[in-house]
């Protein structure tokens, strides 16, 4: 049952509108001149235009925008941020006149949403004069040209055009454009951003600007319809999904007005444009004759993120690269916006039954007959329906968490995403804990429940599901497990007092009482390693016990002070230096990974160079203490790089080999071909999971770890025959390893109770230290646990 809600007045309601409005159009106002000047002075770059038409050029778009904001008075033109590179980003609105100055009651109106959902049905049937947000999102691969082009042309023609479908359109849509979501792609001419992470796999973990930006707005509006321009695609692809589906989503309300959109979509480009047909993955997948899934079950992907806020959101791919893309782009939005004019009553009340279900913790329902004759889907239904917890409970601090940072992290990403969490006002017990007062509560009676539980439970073992192979990864991706956060989950409402929350609280350090020679603080957080580099960086003397991987420093009252209240660390004071303690320096760092390894060692705090092949043959690494390697084989080296290779390990040079994606594993495979260590593994390709993991915590790289702990793996690795002296870390759990995600018949693998995570010290060659991470302990920057082994492996070979 949900929690008893206070009715408020209809009167209150407009008056918050009113308020609203105030608070808001002024800020939106403001945003049209960026910290960087006006928007429409870009300065001139080298850029990478289109090959296959006269694109528009990123420095055009900002002088193009602001001449239509100029001479229409439909048109307002935000930056709603930067991008990695620097470049702003462009938000359009775009509706009728007399829309312009209220933007804020609509906004107001469109939270009453999820503050009173039934309400707000209500008032739409009372109240036939309203408009409903569509966002457009463009070129989120930047190497995909025709999509911002085609959203500047459909900019134009709302900014300017007087036919009857644009007047039926500006009366039913505030129209929302982000111009263009990836400016550093555009420019560089690259699919990802100047961070070199692809946008449209970041939206469940945010690591980037131009990500938050996006969300932001979608927090702000919940747009009704969200529509993400891709190419190529041959026939043109238009979304809703092939399954299988998040049985997250709320797929039946959903479903039944975004494939009817696709219909309209298809219609529109097969009237104006040379195709014939549009691919609609729902209706159209074959997967026995394409091999895999064009599935929406990640919420890595835009428009799948978006659909956690209650839009119908649909990929859009168009069939060709030049103006005939623009074309299909812009055709298939245009027949998008007149379906949303004709049906946009009822699409609203299907949007707002999605938050009216998580209000009154309403159960789901399964997909309409009427539907499922459209496709052959019978097989799937039944993931579509789920029933929800009551809540996940999460606690602040104590000994149930590694440290106060991992809660404090999960429930602000929460709180930025638009989730309800609230705090415990008074002591209970759960399942036989105890759980004291101001534990973080989030309750499934919430109108974004779906995405809550899908950031916040383990995942579904999706193994056994025949007829799959998912388009892209990851399969499981829950934030408790993979950042290190401890939370439980209440199955039957309990009688708890609780109060809503803005924030987290900020994780707390402390002072231990005490006299000693040294202060220390343990690698249970990133917050810890960062601490370090900058201590490191400022040339503090430090030290670091091996068998716990404690960092110890003379006892120094200012700096332990420092590191509780500045870096939120809890420190504690030793009489003396342990003997395993060794002395840490600063480290040269040369890195060949992707995207994740950097955001991993960006959030650590280390400093590093990312090497080239044409680096290494040229015997680059001969200034560095330590190569970190995801993806390079030791066969793509020349002999002059293989021999500084060499020469390197022969010099004590250290070594990390991280697991990479379908590499075979080419961290292990490097020193194993250079003959620098001997070890066995065996690799599941298919595997794409979250695992039960087993961690030493006395092991210098899982030092800071639980002995029980989770780690996430794309393609799994699991070491077979290793040297006598090497050390184990990690090791695949012995019992029922797979938590969530893909591994067909791991019931029955060899991989159970094998090492994932090992590394020798003063091996073979002179080398001075080895670690091999089987873990994909770095994978697009999510599992941020999984981190702190680099950190350590990193620190193990000050020895």
């Amino acid at each position: 049952m949900p929690r008893k809600r206070i009715k408020t007045p209809i009167f209150w309601y407009f008056l918050v509108i009113v308020c609203v409005s105030i608070l808001i159009i002024p800020t939106t106002l403001m945003a049209g001149t960026s910290s960087q000047g006006k928007y429409w002075d870009v300065p001139p770059e080298p850029e990478n235009p289109s090959p296959n038409y006269d694109s528009i050029l990123y420095s055009e778009i900002g002088p193009k925008l602001r001449e239509i904001e100029v001479n229409s008075n439909r048109v307002k033109v935000d930056v709603i941020g930067q991008s990695a590179g620097g470049r702003n980003l462009f938000l359009v609105t775009l509706s009728a006149p007399e829309a312009m100055g209220r933007l804020g009651q609509y906004q107001a109106i469109r939270n009453t949403m999820l503050k009173d959902p039934e309400k707000a049905q209500e008032m739409i049937d009372k109240f036939g004069d309203f408009k409903v947000p569509v966002f457009i999102n463009g070129s989120i691969h930047g190497n995909e040209y025709p999509g911002v082009d085609a959203a500047i042309r459909l900019i134009e023609t709302l900014a300017y055009g007087d036919s009857e479908e644009v007047q039926s359109i500006l009366e039913n849509v505030i129209l929302l454009v982000n111009v263009v979501q990836n400016p550093d792609g555009r420019v560089m001419g690259t699919r990802s951003n100047a961070k070199g992470v692809d946008l449209n796999r970041d939206f469940i973990t945010q690591t980037q600007p131009e990500t938050r930006a996006t969300v932001s707005v979608i927090t702000e509006w919940n747009p009704m319809v969200f529509l993400d321009l891709h190419d190529d695609w041959q026939p043109m692809l238009i979304e809703p999904c092939s399954p299988p589906h998040n049985p997250n989503y709320e797929y039946d309300l959903y479903i039944q007005w975004a494939l009817y959109q696709a219909y309209a979509m298809e219609a529109e480009l097969v009237a104006n444009t040379d195709e014939t047909e549009a691919v609609i993955p729902f209706r159209d997948w074959d997967f026995a004759e394409v091999g895999w899934s064009w599935d929406d079950w990640p919420p890595i992907y835009t428009p799948m993120y978006a659909m956690y806020h209650g839009s119908y959101g649909h990929t859009l791919e168009t069939p060709y690269e030049d103006e005939r893309g623009v074309d299909a782009d812009y055709w298939a939005v245009w027949g998008a916006l007149k379906f949303v004019a004709e049906n946009r009553q009822g699409m609203v009340r299907d949007q707002i039954e999605i938050f009216k279900r998580g209000f009154l913790y309403l159960p789901q329902m399964p997909i309409p007959e009427w539907i499922l004759e459209e496709t052959e889907y019978d097989q799937y239904n039944d993931l579509i329906v789920k029933e929800f917890p009551a809540a996940h409970v999460i606690p602040a601090d104590g000994p149930m968490q590694l440290s106060s940072h991992q809660p404090a992290r999960l429930v602000d990403f929460l709180l930025f995403n638009d989730v309800q969490v609230e705090k415990a006002s008074q002591a209970f017990t759960l399942d036989g804990n105890a759980y004291p007062e101001g534990t973080y509560i989030v309750w499934m009676d919430q109108p974004k429940r779906s995405l809550a539980n899908a950031i916040l439970e383990d995942g579904l073992d999706v193994s056994d599901i025949e007829g799959i192979a998912f388009y892209s990864p990851p399969t499981a991706w829950s934030h408790p497990l993979l950042w290190g956060v401890t939370r439980d989950v209440m199955q039957e409402k309990q009688g708890i007092k609780t109060s809503g929350i803005n924030k987290a609280d900020p994780p707390k350090g402390s002072v231990e009482n005490g006299k000693g020679d040294f202060i220390s603080y343990l690698p249970t957080s990133l917050a810890a390693f960062k601490a370090t580099n900058d201590l490191l960086n400022r040339g503090m003397t430090l030290y670091r016990a091996k068998s716990n991987g404690m960092f110890i420093l003379p006892a120094n009252p200012s700096i332990a002070n420092e590191l509780a209240n500045s870096w939120a660390l809890d420190v504690f004071t030793l009489s003396s230096l342990p003997e395993d303690a060794v002395m840490m320096r600063k480290q040269r760092i040369a890195v060949y990974g992707d995207e994740g390894v950097a955001i991993c060692l960006d959030e650590l705090g280390f400093e590093y160079d990312q090497v080239s092949t044409a680096q290494l043959n040229a015997g680059a690494i001969a200034g560095y203490d330590l190569f970190i390697n995801r993806n390079k084989s030791w066969s793509e080296l020349n002999a002059a790089g293989q021999a500084s290779l060499n020469a390197y390990f022969a010099g004590g040079g250290d070594y990390i080999g991280l697991l990479g994606t379908w590499t075979y594993f080419a961290g292990a495979t490097f020193v194993m071909d250079a003959g620098i260590i001997d070890v066995e593994f065996s690799i599941n390709w298919d595997a794409d999971a979250i695992l039960n993991i087993k961690y030493d915590p006395t092991d210098t790289i899982a030092a800071g770890f639980r002995n029980d702990g989770y780690g996430y793996v794309l393609n799994a690795v699991w070491f077979t025959d290793f040297p006598e002296d090497a050390k184990v870390s990690a090791s695949i759990s012995d019992g029922d390893f797979l938590v969530a995600g893909f591994w067909p018949g791991w019931q029955t693998s060899p991989a159970r109770g094998k090492p994932t995570v090992l590394h020798t010290e003063n091996g073979e060659n002179g080398i001075q230290d080895t670690a091999l991470i089987g873990l994909d302990s770095t994978f697009r920057g999510h599992p941020k646990n999984t981190f702190r082994l680099v950190g350590n492996a990193i620190y193990s070979g000050l020895d």
